[in-house]
């Protein structure tokens, strides 16, 4: 009778023990470490809720990231705590830390919320903190955090000031999360009138961006504003990480940019001239083949420049000399034709420059191909100083056969 009490009275103990450890809905999670802490973070003042997170992050194999996003929530419901009342702040703060430490992405969203909600400088830089971990491969988020970028570069070139500390921030999270998409925005920053710092932690975070880097060079050659298409030239073709063929891609197509692009502005058509002659060098020293027919382009623009005083006689010989390094036959045709023309004005009685012609004629012979012979031969006919006319021979002995 005795053994029997005592074993009715284990099993009351058991069930009071199940019971006691249910919510309203019956849930046996109601006893789990988190739901405790969560039950009394509801009751507790705003003091004891900041105790209660600290004690919560200090409790191992347990996860609490609810707890957190609970954190997040309060703090969203009474967001007009955090302009008047520090301690609120500080649970905020402490939440997004938390969250991101913890890797608890289901939080990310609020958290986004809670950026846009506040205007507190600590309370945004932990949140970029936070995202740069919970927002990985959140293509929405990303796109959140580039138009938010976007728009601060737009209030500075517009002569208002974003907070400096939160857009240094922005760009040390987006580094982080490494999609594509930030990388034309990322490139901007570094021409507007931010300090050197965020400058320099831009570029840097420029070569931690996922893709393509070639392409990613060319994204910004093609959409970007004119003075920094010819900035991300200059980049790409200083880069250690780009090969000689990407950096041939990427001249050929700031090139064909140069040529094609439009603008009322003088002082961006001097950046697309600027620019081509960049790219031009850059297809001289590799020989870039593919790009002959830009390249023709280019020269026959040029020459209708240096004509008008546009640009100088040492921008023309650089576009005869990259005919000559492209090895083509179309490059030769080009120059046989401009020889051509400055042998009808030379015998006509006009003036030519003959260090034009000399370039030219050096230039056609490298190229070696008998399109020219007729012209470097009539040569020797007109009126023109030894050092042309050694020059014509040399490269007429050079014609192949």
């Amino acid at each position: 009778m005795k053994k029997g009490l005592i074993t009715l009275l284990l099993v009351f103990i058991i069930l009071s023990s199940r019971i006691f450890a249910q919510d309203e809905t019956g849930s046996e999670e109601a006893g789990s470490m988190v739901n405790i802490y969560m039950r009394n973070f509801v009751r507790a003042s705003l003091g004891t809720k900041v105790q209660i997170l600290q004690d919560a992050a200090k409790i191992e194999d347990e996860e609490m990231g609810p707890l957190y996003l609970r954190a997040v929530e309060f703090v969203l419901n009474n967001a007009e705590l955090i302009a008047t009342d520090q301690t609120a702040t500080e649970l905020a703060v402490l939440a997004i830390r938390l969250i991101g430490e913890s890797e608890y992405t289901p939080a990310k969203y609020k958290v986004w919320k809670l950026f846009n909600t506040s205007k507190d400088t600590t309370l945004r830089i932990a949140i970029m903190n936070a995202l740069g971990i919970i927002a990985r491969n959140d293509n929405d988020l990303i796109d959140s955090l580039n138009t938010w970028l976007s728009r601060a570069n737009s209030l500075l070139a517009a002569g208002e000031k974003p907070d400096p500390q939160v857009v240094k921030e922005c760009v040390v999270t987006l580094g982080k999360l490494g999609d594509v998409s930030s990388f034309p925005i990322l490139f901007t920053i570094m021409n507007l009138g931010y300090s050197k710092e965020i400058q320099d932690k831009a570029e840097e975070v420029l070569f931690e961006i996922g893709g393509d880097l070639k392409e990613n060079f060319i994204g910004v050659i093609n959409n970007n504003p004119i003075p920094e298409k010819i900035k991300a030239l200059k980049m790409a073709l200083a880069s250690e990480r780009l090969n000689d063929n990407e950096k041939g891609e990427i001249a050929e197509r700031a090139l064909i940019l140069g040529l094609r692009t439009t603008t009322n502005s003088t002082e961006e058509r001097a950046v697309l001239r600027e620019m081509r002659f960049e790219s031009i060098n850059a297809l001289n020293q590799r020989r870039w083949a593919r790009a002959t027919e830009s390249v023709i382009e280019h020269f026959n623009t040029t020459v209708q420049e240096f004509e008008r005083g546009v640009s100088g006689l040492e921008r023309l010989i650089e576009a005869i000399e990259c005919l000559g390094a492209m090895g083509t036959h179309e490059a030769a045709e080009r120059l046989n034709v401009y020889l051509g023309l400055m042998n009808s004005l030379k015998e006509s009685g006009n003036a030519v420059n003959e260090r034009i012609v000399l370039r030219v004629i050096q230039n056609l012979g490298e190229l070696g191909d008998r399109v020219a012979a007729d012209n470097l031969l009539y040569i020797s006919y007109l009126d023109y100083g030894d050092a042309v006319k050694e020059a014509a021979r040399e490269a007429f002995n050079n014609l192949k056969r």
